[in-house]
């Protein structure tokens, strides 16, 4: 299976690969959040977020803590649901899934990387790149062989497949977090603060490898708070007071 063929298959059904879908990976239109405390005041999370992300964008979401902005990344991950407004991916309407189809688009369709990695310490690197195909219909051989892909996609070297991931860099662990989050060829890579536990330098090698893995192909939309890390993506939509604030391409970031 090649993470870049025209088509694979996923709990043993032919699919599109991402790398060769076209249209709207993510439209989101009126998106309202609203937290109820236990004293029934209300806090306003989202105030009717529209926002709508291609096939192939490079998408930075961009504002400080309290903005909204990791509000809108759980529902555009799928980890929570909007008080009210739509929400689509790949075409699907969100509000009409249960948990169980939930789940499988989270499982199949996003691929998550995160700052604080969520690998299995004891867990070998190749063991913790198979981790999302363990609950699919896929044969150890075939996990083998994807997760090998993965990896060589983001250019860990193959001597450190074996080790355990505590006994890695946080450069290092990230890429497997990478790696991990491209195995089932996702329509959608969802990266939240994929920087904030690196230093600069390792920092910027990350986001080059992002850039590269848009290249290829990849949407990607990226949460951060900080501009420099914006700046690497092609377009940056910043959150402020549970509204779009600004969305802007960015000139030069992206080559």
């Amino acid at each position: 299976m090649s993470l870049t063929a025209d088509t694979m298959e996923v709990s043993g059904r032919p699919v599109l690969s991402a790398s060769k879908m076209a249209g709207a990976v993510i439209e989101a239109t009126g998106l309202h959040k609203v937290y109820q405390a236990a004293g029934g005041a209300e806090t306003h999370a989202l105030r009717g977020v529209s926002l709508r992300v291609e096939q192939g964008e490079f998408a930075a979401i961009m504002g400080p803590s309290g903005s909204g902005k990791s509000t809108l990344m759980h529902i555009l991950g799928c980890l929570d649901t909007p008080t009210s407004g739509t929400y689509r991916i790949v075409g699907r309407e969100v509000g009409d899934l249960d948990e169980t189809e939930l789940a499988e688009v989270r499982r199949e369709t996003i691929g998550f990387v995160f700052q604080a990695f969520n690998l299995l310490p004891r867990a070998t690197v190749l063991r913790n790149v198979t981790l999302p195909m363990l609950y699919m219909r896929v044969s150890a051989d075939e996990r083998a062989d994807r997760a090998a892909e993965a990896l060589r996609a983001v250019a860990l070297d193959e001597a450190l497949w074996t080790h355990r991931s505590n006994e890695l860099s946080g450069g290092q662990m990230q890429r497997v977090a990478i790696a991990r989050a491209l195995v089932n060829d996702p329509s959608l890579i969802m990266a939240d603060e994929p920087t904030g536990n690196l230093d600069t330098a390792t920092g910027e090698a990350v986001m080059a490898l992002f850039q590269r893995l848009n290249d290829e192909g990849r949407t990607i939309v990226l949460i951060t708070h900080e501009p420099n890390i914006a700046a690497f993506a092609r377009r940056t939509i910043r959150i402020q007071d549970g509204l779009i604030a600004e969305d802007r391409l960015n000139g030069g970031g992206h080559s």
